[in-house]
């Protein structure tokens, strides 16, 4: 099929789309670009969104494209929706990779709450900003469940009584080694959770 052939095959889709919002003309047109829309997706690693919902946002765009899509100028359909697709994949990656430093960014304020227990509880207390908090306190609420029953001992110890590690070991009666061993588990399961 020669470039003609397919332009002509895409203003007429086109056409039906714009006129008569006809589905089947917009089914048509999406799975001939179908290969286009699985190389976009190929080229950026997406964590948080998955296949159906990148195939939904390529749905969207093709839409859009349809209707933004000026049929006189020398670039093909093609062409267009491409470039429209891998702005908005480059975008949904910025908002991701964004979500991911928020997420880095709430696990080092609890990193820094964390180790200003103990002793010098308020040493650094105030470099946790209040924003931070409200969501530490959401994943704080969700302890019991992310933890297990001595490493929320251990952190409830830690953190709201403000036992230092030596001190923790020798109310529970076990080797400081091992209560070192379960904060930092608590740390990393924390973490986690924050990023998420």
């Amino acid at each position: 099929m020669n470039y003609n052939n397919i332009k002509t095959e895409d203003f007429s889709l086109i056409t039906k789309i714009r006129q008569s919002n006809d589905s089947e003309a917009f089914r048509l047109l999406f799975i001939k670009y179908r290969p286009l829309v699985i190389n976009a997706m190929q080229r950026y690693h997406f964590r948080f969104h998955e296949t159906d919902d990148l195939l939904q946002e390529a749905r969207i765009v093709c839409f859009q494209a349809v209707q933004a899509y000026n049929q006189s100028t020398s670039i093909s359909f093609g062409k267009f929706y491409q470039q429209s697709l891998l702005n908005r994949y480059c975008s949904l990656l910025r908002k991701e990779t964004a979500v991911k430093r928020q997420g880095e960014r709430f696990a080092e304020s609890f990193e820094n709450l964390l180790e200003t227990q103990g002793d010098c509880y308020s040493y650094s207390i105030t470099q946790v900003q209040p924003e931070d908090l409200a969501i530490i306190q959401e994943v704080i609420d969700s302890l019991p469940h992310i933890l297990s029953d001595f490493e929320y001992h251990v952190f409830s110890l830690l953190y709201f009584e403000h036992f230092h590690p030596d001190k923790i070991s020798s109310f529970l009666a076990v080797p400081e080694s091992r209560i070192k061993r379960a904060i930092s588990r608590c740390k990393a399961k924390l973490k986690e959770a924050l990023q998420q």
